[in-house]
């Protein structure tokens, strides 16, 4: 072997090791209490431990169906709270696009035992906040182990006893359109990744952001809001998972207490159609108030448990990194680009592995494409193991630090649960990344030129195109 590939051994082991004693050090099961096979309705289904002594349990409550992961954080003095539900905009119909984000909004109004949750949020620390993706919607805060039963509590009530009234409703319906027109609208950035999923995507939900059409939002009803209530936010569309510190028993009892009379929701599984990943390559020219060119470059992607998505990610990492991507060096350095960013992360279904590209002011859309091409065919030239070798350290050790939070932790476990199944699976996929060669990223290189692209470009104007709905095509 040689010298730096034994010295990048060395790095990374003890990286992992160190990471691994600096996350887990209070861990131990003297101190996280017994973890009991049954307990009050809920059964241990397994126990996880993707590192040495980093061990997650695994319950489901049997009557529910609420599942939860807990991971005991002793001497830490705080506790993450997660919920993770299995709704985004992937499982929206036609016609009734941004619902699952609206109610992440109406998620912070009142429950019978909390009627000013913002305050209630607040009066804990003020460390909370929500967000809703295709595929999921998920909450979260980090609280004083002192209040640990109140956090139960109103989480308990937020899922099936929220408090709305149809006046709120329409205050919230108002609150979301004024943050599409911010977010999406007037801005070139969120227009650029609107269009990009509108002109990408014929037939798969993800055509149409979790933001929605306002039209769409201007015609939800108050009952459409309940409805959209009692079927997602239903506890076997649920995940928990606590990190921090509290024992194992004290955490089922809570739950428990205040989860234990919840039953399961029945539902039809809405059926999600598969897209045509296989074509000619688009290319669409759309007028936008803005100061400079920018450029959304996409190509297909796999699912998120494709066995190449680790080799898919560090290769657009290499290309596009904001900081240490091979783009960057063309495009920004050379002052033909103000900034050069990837969003190569993957969604349950294929979606899009996009390069991101903002030129300076001044600079035409024909120069910035052509400098973008051209830079493309020198990529591989510029390709070598050390590069490699350095972006995997760098990730490695960006995602372990994470990991090493309680919040940190307990996101990571919930968000997998839900995509995959798999609450391991992001440190699987660490494993992966690890274990990705040169000639991986350079096969993955190979057939990323191959797939069809989608090129959405903004051009500066006086005034910005008019938005157009693509009919999506069964």
């Amino acid at each position: 072997m040689k010298p730096r590939q034994n010295l990048f051994s060395f790095l990374l082991n003890t990286a992992l090791v160190l990471s691994s004693v600096t996350l887990l050090v209070s861990c131990s099961s003297r101190s996280a209490g017994s973890a009991p096979e049954t307990f009050e309705g809920f059964k241990r289904v397994a126990i996880h431990e993707p590192l040495p002594d980093l061990k997650i349990y695994e319950y489901q409550h049997e009557k529910s169906g609420l599942r939860i992961l807990l991971q005991p954080r002793p001497e830490t003095q705080v506790i993450a709270y997660v919920t993770a539900y299995d709704v985004g905009s992937r499982f929206e119909a036609q016609g009734k696009t941004g619902l699952a984000h609206l109610f992440e909004h109406m998620m912070f109004r009142g429950t019978p035992s909390f009627p000013e949750p913002f305050k209630t949020l607040s009066g804990w620390g003020d460390r909370f906040n929500a967000y809703t993706s295709f595929d999921l919607t998920l909450y979260h805060e980090l609280v004083p182990k002192q209040v640990f039963e109140d956090v139960v509590k109103f989480e308990s009530e937020r899922m099936r006893k929220l408090q709305i009234s149809e006046e709120v409703f329409k205050t919230e319906r108002g609150a979301v359109i004024s943050e599409r027109k911010m977010r999406t609208q007037d801005t070139p950035r969120g227009r650029l990744y609107w269009e990009l999923n509108q002109n990408a995507f014929d037939k798969h939900p993800y055509q149409t952001g979790p933001i929605g059409w306002q039209e769409d939002l201007d015609s939800t009803s108050f009952q459409d809001a309940l409805d959209f209530y009692k079927r997602y936010y239903a506890p076997n569309r649920a995940v928990l998972s606590l990190a921090g510190d509290f024992k194992i028993k004290d955490a089922l009892a809570l739950l428990h207490k205040y989860y234990g009379g919840f039953e399961r929701e029945q539902w039809v599984e809405p059926v999600i159609a598969s897209e045509n990943t296989k074509r000619k390559d688009r290319r669409i020219v759309i007028p936008m108030q803005s100061e400079s060119v920018h450029i959304a470059d996409a190509r297909f992607a796999p699912g998120v448990l494709n066995p190449n998505n680790a080799a898919e990610m560090l290769l657009c990492s290499l290309l596009a990194d904001s900081s240490r991507g091979f783009l960057t060096y063309e495009l920004v350095e050379t002052k033909v680009a103000r900034a050069v960013s990837d969003s190569c992360y993957f969604l349950a279904d294929p979606s899009l592995s996009t390069i991101i590209l903002e030129g300076n002011p001044g600079v035409s859309v024909e120069k910035l494409e052509k400098t973008y091409d051209e830079a493309l065919k020198k990529f591989p030239a510029w390709l070598n193991q050390d590069r490699l070798d350095g972006l995997k350290l760098y990730y490695l050790a960006y995602h372990l630090g994470e990991l090493r939070e309680p919040m940190g932790l307990a996101e990571n476990l919930a968000y997998y649960t839900v995509t995959t199944k798999d609450p391991n699976f992001g440190f699987k996929f660490m494993d992966q990344i690890k274990e990705v060669t040169l000639d991986q990223i350079k096969a993955v290189w190979k057939e990323w030129q191959s797939r069809a692209k989608t090129r959405v470009i903004l051009k500066p104007a006086k005034k910005s195109a008019p938005f157009k709905r693509r009919v999506v095509r069964k």
